[in-house]
């Protein structure tokens, strides 16, 4: 069977325009992809959970027609629909509240809430009427943290485990789906995560093994649950269990673990494993993304996924950091590229990479620049700028709030440094990519996309440095060439997102990157 290659589009928080998605799909198809994981969450217009809407959302006919391009171009749609964790799109509205696990957040739902199961199917049902007959159904099911919490599960849990809580959940989850003759999809983090009761979870449900910040000859492993771990502080219970899967040559020292040990754990317990790693994922700047760790990501796990007992990859990208596609496509065009070369060093593909993007023979000043520009400094990430998957506003003063938590805490030297380092490195960044991007004669699109972050990389620095200095008195007149440079660039990325996200959300998007961040700048610099 012809493994999967899929490409996860996630428009949690992108909520991309239909004329956007589609030149993506055409793209991958290009590329060699076979399959797209659509992950639409509150975009189409459900009758399930009206409340849900987006502003803009696809009508569902609309959408039905974006699914039949899918099909087109031999892309199989697989729809994804969270049911059990990351749902704030619909516990964030009053009316769902009583299905979370815990009252106070909107993250989880409660799997022994009598509503909460009724609620999904209707909603599985209706995602058949929009994607029609699926071979594949995603059910989400990751990163359920507060499992257990409320006192009908605490109770459940002590009687059996959090684990049986879990998987007798998914099972009941992908029964319609089943019904149908589909196989179910989940996340495979939670069922690692809880993995006594792993016996009962259906072997008829597809496992998406997902790691993202992991690579050969990095040392390191994630045991979940448990966190990071290199190999010399393994515990002699996790090497029992798992040993033989990270250490397949032999446990000695000289030997690096396997980073993506769990397919081989969970291929050997009888599942079919789809190998997940990330073009985009939670430590990333909202400029850019960390190019080379997204690259060697995507190339070790593919080389795994594409092994005889694995069932294929897919690569994901969490939209919640904004960065567009254009700045995706090395790890993005990589995917597919291993299956072409599979002996072939990861090396060998920067140079291809340039030239079929940038026709330009001269490949390294590209890479070192997207390798200056990777890092994240203060208010360059989701979590110093306030927001989250749940995509609530910010409050204007959350920049302002920040500096005065680093102040409380004596953190401000620190950040001080970070940031002035990170200058450095973005200047040469968009120095070094300046000079070179006159010799591509393709792929200006991308080359804009790349030197708009860089400019808003080194501002986001110079901004941070002065509003830090300014805790320890400095003078609002050197900001103002900071923040007038800052104001210009809100209005370029404001029309640079016009083609990719719809009007609400760009507004939103943008607001997010820049609003408080000028408020703590005008009030500083006058």
């Amino acid at each position: 069977m012809e493994p999967m290659i899929a490409f996860h589009i996630d428009m949690n928080i992108a909520q991309f325009t239909r004329a956007y998605l589609e030149k993506l799909l055409s793209e991958l198809a290009r590329l060699g992809y076979n399959a797209v994981i659509w992950e639409v969450e509150n975009n189409i217009a459900w009758d399930t959970c009206p409340e849900c809407r987006a502003a803009e959302a696809f009508s569902k006919a609309e959408f039905r027609q974006i699914v039949d391009r899918c099909r087109q171009l031999n892309l199989e749609p697989i729809p994804l629909l969270q049911t059990i964790g990351h749902c704030e799109y619909v516990l964030k509205h009053e009316r769902y509240k009583p299905l979370a696990e815990v009252p106070s957040r909107i993250d989880q739902y409660c799997p022994r809430n009598e509503q909460v199961m009724p609620f999904l199917h209707r909603w599985i049902e209706e995602y058949y009427e929009v994607f029609g007959d699926v071979k594949h159904f995603h059910l989400g099911a990751d990163e359920a943290y507060t499992l257990g919490h409320c006192p009908r599960c605490k109770a459940f849990a002590q009687e059996h485990s959090l684990s049986q809580l879990y998987i007798d959940h998914i099972n009941e989850v992908a029964r319609p789906v089943l019904a149908r003759g589909g196989r179910p999809i989940i996340w495979a983090d939670m069922a690692l995560h809880y993995n006594e009761a792993l016996d009962r979870l259906s072997r008829q449900i597809m496992l998406f093994d997902w790691n993202y910040g992991r690579y050969h000859g990095s040392g390191w492993v994630a045991i979940w649950g448990r966190g990071g771990r290199r190999a010399d502080t393994l515990t002699r219970e996790e090497r029992l269990q798992y040993g033989k899967y990270m250490f397949p040559h032999g446990d000695e020292q000289g030997r690096e673990p396997d980073p993506f040990y769990t397919a081989d754990y969970l291929a050997e317990a009888g599942f079919d494993v789809v190998i997940c790693p990330g073009s985009m994922c939670y430590g990333n700047n909202v400029f850019t993304p960390r190019n080379w760790l997204h690259v060697i990501n995507t190339y070790d796990s593919f080389n795994k996924a594409l092994q005889a007992h694995m069932a294929g990859g897919c690569l994901t990208s969490w939209t919640v950091h904004l960065t567009p596609y254009e700045l995706q496509w090395a790890p993005i065009d990589l995917a597919p590229w291993v299956r072409e070369n599979p002996a072939a060093p990861v090396e060998m593909f920067q140079p291809h990479f340039v030239r079929q993007r940038f026709g330009c023979d001269d490949w390294e000043p590209f890479w070192t620049a997207c390798g200056l520009l990777s890092k994240a400094s203060l208010f360059t990430h989701t979590a110093s700028l306030g927001y989250d998957k749940a995509g609530l506003p910010v409050p204007l003063d959350h920049v302002k709030k920040t500096l005065e938590k680093l102040d409380n805490e004596g953190h401000v030297e620190k950040e001080l440094i970070n940031s002035q380092d990170r200058l450095e490195e973005y200047l040469q960044g968009l120095s070094l990519l300046a000079e070179w991007a006159p010799q591509a004669t393709t792929g200006k699109e991308i080359l804009d996309w790349w030197l708009l972050a860089a400019r808003n990389l080194v501002n986001r620095a110079q901004a941070t440095i002065f509003l830090l200095d300014r805790q320890r008195g400095g003078h609002p007149a050197a900001g103002r060439k900071v923040l007038q440079e800052m104001q210009f660039l809100r209005e370029q990325m404001f029309k640079a997102y016009e083609p990719v996200m719809r009007p609400t959300r760009r507004r939103e998007a943008i607001d997010w990157i820049f609003a408080s961040m000028l408020a703590a700048m005008e009030a500083a610099a006058g």
